[in-house]
């Protein structure tokens, strides 16, 4: 078997490196590590610059694989794997050490720490990569261009119209039956009930009225929105003619003017205890608050909140709302707004901010929140993807990919992740359909590669990892052992751990690999 042969790439993240760290050193180690020919340093491998002298010493040199100290693997791939690919190297031949959050950023005032730090992490890094091996990722062709748009509200329509723009046909998925404009296929009074499949192929179970259909998708955009009807809680049981935001909006576009004093508050249960609150919209308080203030000058308005946020440019309505008299009353948790039971119309307060207890008159009380829409749980275990805490669907990366899930081809925008302005919900569904349509514009999936594979000879056929994988990978084949099926393994390593009989081996994540790393990182012979 050849010897390994290893570039190792210094990236200085700009200045920041090189403020804390002694680069020096670490291109000494790295050069006088075995199996290591050649030591680059660069400014910013994120901004691609350069890649091409990367690639050509490696071309130089010879490597076959390569170890590069910089930052998060996502902030500078896939820009590099192409890159390294042309230079003939295995993107699986690619180890990315983050010195920088993990050494740098959490030393950055103990520079001798992070540097020890910084060299332990290298020398772990080249004994896990002298172990790597090629893999090769495979390809499957899409049946079909559908993306299903589940939620016909404005997130959805806007995802609709930018997947049809891609070239992608669109299918929506209303539970009701309000008539729309839409490209495609709108499919009212329909549910999705099941799923199968994986990203570019999923089979979708859809109830329409009474009937069951089965319906082809190569990608899946959730955008079912907040659940607004749901509102219960004290207060709203208190005052009977409370009313959701979305239903002043729609007094207020009627031309209709509420009975004053109006108060805002941001959920009918403060304590939490009968209603999950996803969260509340703010942004939409704001705007509806001063929408009525500017109408009727003379109507008190209060708004009455725990934690408020408003984003973006929606800050600057704050100030035109203290210039218009609307009054903000912030309370805590242990003395959360209540009905006086003395006076039925008057709502107890206590001003966080200055301490004083106040009873306001109730003409219209509004509730912000927005509870996490009930469909969510059915749709997520429907298409085997994780929840929120709070009853949202999980998104990916919040940086990088915020509109996708962990589970390829399928996307989520609008209030199906947490409550949202219109205008914001519209953008996340545009980016949402948008991405929906380029990766069916791609007509084929790629798959392999890091992922797990069963030793047949020791499987027991226990049916452990079948009952734990989240993406239903593993099944048991026509050997009655356990096998996966590689279009679904997306190599998180679950299965690994908890297989009693040793049975299963992740790619590139080998038990051999991360041995040699662990030796190097806790310094032992074992």
């Amino acid at each position: 078997m050849k010897a390994a042969s290893i570039q190792v790439i210094l990236c200085k993240c700009c200045t920041e490196l090189p403020a804390v760290l002694n680069i020096e050193r670490l291109r000494k180690l790295a050069e006088e590590s075995c199996n290591v020919v050649s030591v680059m340093m660069v400014d910013a491998i994120c901004d691609g610059k350069g890649l091409p002298a990367v690639v050509n010493n490696a071309k130089e040199a010879e490597v076959d694989r390569a170890v590069i100290l910089a930052c998060h693997k996502k902030d500078i791939d896939p820009a590099l794997f192409k890159a390294y690919r042309r230079a003939g190297i295995n993107e699986f031949m690619i180890e990315i050490v983050n010195i920088r959050e993990e050494a740098l950023l959490p030393h950055a005032s103990e520079p001798e720490r992070a540097q020890l730090k910084a060299e332990t992490m290298l020398a772990a890094s080249l004994a896990r990569a002298r172990l790597l091996a090629p893999l090769e990722k495979q390809t499957e062709a899409m049946k079909t261009k559908n993306v299903v748009i589940i939620g016909a509200g404005a997130s959805g329509q806007a995802a609709a119209h930018a997947a049809a723009k891609t070239g992608a046909h669109t299918i929506l998925i209303e539970k009701t039956g309000k008539s729309l404009k839409a490209p495609g296929i709108v499919m009212p009074h329909s549910q999705v009930v099941g799923a199968k499949g994986y990203g570019g192929n999923y089979q979708l179970t859809i109830k329409a009225g009474d009937k069951i259909e089965n319906l082809d998708a190569a990608a899946v955009v959730i955008a079912t929105g907040g659940g607004w009807t749901q509102l219960k809680g004290p207060l709203a049981k208190a005052v009977k003619d409370a009313m959701p935001l979305y239903k002043l909006h729609e007094h207020l576009q009627a031309g209709s003017v509420p009975k004053g004093p109006v108060v805002f508050v941001d959920t009918p249960d403060p304590t939490g205890k009968t209603m999950k609150v996803q969260d509340y919209a703010w942004d939409d308080t704001l705007e509806t608050a001063l929408q009525l203030k500017r109408k009727a000058r003379e109507t008190q308005v209060f708004v009455i909140f725990q934690e408020m946020r408003a984003f973006g440019l929606s800050e600057l309505a704050y100030k035109e709302a203290a210039d218009l008299g609307i009054k903000f009353v912030r309370y805590d948790k242990s003395a959360v707004p209540k009905i006086d039971p003395k006076e039925p119309t008057n709502l107890i307060v206590k001003d966080f901010a200055q301490g004083d207890v106040l009873s306001i008159k109730i003409g219209t009380l509004v509730f912000s929140s927005i509870p996490a829409n009930q469909d969510n749980q059915a749709i997520a275990d429907a298409l085997r993807i994780p929840m929120s805490v709070d009853g949202g669907v999980r998104r990916g990366s919040i940086q990088r990919w915020p509109v996708t899930t962990p589970r390829p081809g399928i996307f989520v925008c609008g209030s199906a992740l947490f409550p949202k302005s219109n205008e914001v919900a519209k953008a996340e569904g545009e980016a949402a359909g948008s991405m929906a349509g380029e990766f069916v514009a791609k007509g084929e999936i790629e798959f392999g590669g890091s992922v797990a594979q069963v030793t047949q000879e020791k499987c027991s056929a226990c049916l452990t990892c079948i009952r734990t994988c989240p993406y239903e990978a593993p099944f048991i084949g026509t050997a009655s052992k356990a096998e996966i099926k590689e279009q679904l393994c997306q190599g998180c390593g679950m299965c690994v751990g908890i297989c009693p009989s040793k049975a299963i081996e992740l790619h590139h994540y080998t038990d051999d690999q991360i041995m040699a790393q662990a030796r190097e990182l806790l310094g032992g012979d074992f």
